[in-house]
């Protein structure tokens, strides 16, 4: 019998439990800024069943008052390793998400139950599978880094994952495949901008002289349609707007000032600082309205064409056949902790998680329940490979 045989079994005996563990996880709603207890309740969970299965598990404050603090576990022992990189937090604010766990047919929906709650438990039933099985290389060691801020952008744990991914051999990104397709992969993605340009005019009565206004309104409004006007997908470039704040309602004033925040996608890092440079010397329409930039590059672009991640996915495509699947990686403008393990020049492949569909839709999001048993082997197959490599 083949190890993929062998594993695929496995993981179809465990899929009840793997539903159980994931059942509970969804259940711990998980804000990105929400209650801090509730985000520690969550925590308390994961490191209780890794535990018990034998990973030595570490709370890593976060020193940002906003989030909860991170969870670092580790199974086995050894200077080589794999790495995992996971995140708790979901979009969805207490009780956004409607009925937070529904299971029918061979789907379950619930709030982070794609993004990226299933990711993590499959990780758990890998490490569980290897270790029961008694295949996990000696002297080798599994890594598990699950942190709280990644829809915020990761600013108090990117760091961890850089230093994390140095050390290790290949970090395989547990985030959710794109759609229903069982072979699903993402290979690289796009870097993030995010830039807020502050408007300074001057203010005047919006009846008795609007024309001796220098309005921050206008500006920026001029600004946005500019800005969004760059975007080129031949290129490999979005800008999109996503807040504009100026005035206020029924008041008899223009105002003279005010914020325009754009979220800025590129292909390259070449794009990105072209454009980075362009954001933070952004020239006014008014010369008498001055403009200040804030933020710049979040998340440095996840290049497909770099040989250590082509030859990870080309392992990946190979350990596929084993199991029947056709794996298909695609680049994604979504960014996630793989573009700071690609960053320091650890061999990353991303989208290991599960398939399904509607990823921050209250009431939509859902996981293929069909999928886990078959996707879990793949990555268990993939550890293995990497580790004896």
């Amino acid at each position: 019998m083949t190890e993929a045989k062998i594993l695929m079994d496995y993981m179809e005996e465990h899929t009840n439990e793997f539903l159980e563990v994931l059942k509970g996880a969804v259940l711990l709603e998980t804000p990105t800024e929400g209650d801090k207890e509730d985000l520690k309740k969550y925590r308390d969970y994961f490191a209780k069943i890794f535990s018990d299965i034998g990973f030595k598990c570490s709370v890593i404050p976060s020193n940002d008052s906003r989030y909860g603090d991170h969870l670092l576990m580790e199974l086995g022992n050894g200077d080589e390793q794999v790495l995992f990189v996971g995140h708790y937090d979901t979009v969805y604010e207490k009780g956004a998400f409607g009925e937070l766990w529904r299971h029918e047919g061979t789907k379950v929906w619930g709030p982070g139950v794609l993004d990226m709650k299933g990711g993590d438990v499959q990780v758990y039933l890998v490490a569980k599978a290897l270790k029961e099985m008694n295949l996990l290389p000696k002297n080798k060691k599994i890594v598990f880094f699950l942190n709280s801020d990644e829809e915020a952008g990761s600013y108090s744990s990117h760091m961890h994952y850089k230093e994390l991914a140095k050390k290790s051999k290949a970090a395989f990104v547990m985030e959710s495949t794109r759609g229903d397709y069982v072979g699903g992969l993402k290979i690289g993605r796009y870097g993030r901008g995010n830039y807020t340009f502050v408007a300074e005019g001057k203010p005047a009565h919006s009846g008795q002289e609007p024309e001796n206004a220098e309005s921050g309104l206008k500006e920026l409004a001029q600004q946005a349609v500019y800005l969004e006007g760059l975007t080129d997908l031949d290129k490999g470039v979005t800008v999109a707007c996503t807040c504009l704040k100026s005035g206020n309602a029924g008041w008899p004033t223009v105002p003279c000032d005010g914020e325009l925040t754009i979220d800025a996608r590129f292909s390259s890092v070449e794009m990105a600082e072209e454009y980075d440079k362009l954001f933070k010397n952004l020239r006014p329409f008014n010369p008498k309205v001055k403009i200040t930039t804030k933020g710049g590059i979040e998340k440095p672009p996840f290049d497909e064409n770099d040989p250590k991640h082509r030859a990870l996915y080309e392992m990946a495509k190979k350990v596929g056949n084993e199991f029947g699947m056709d794996m298909r990686g695609i680049i994604t403008r979504g960014g996630s902790d793989g573009n700071f393990t690609a960053s320091v020049g650890c061999p990353t492949l991303d989208g290991l998680g599960m398939s399904g569909d509607f990823v921050h839709q209250p009431g939509k999001e859902y996981i293929n329940t069909d999928h886990i048993a078959i996707r879990s082997a793949f990555v268990a197959r993939m550890v293995l490979e990497v580790l004896r490599d």
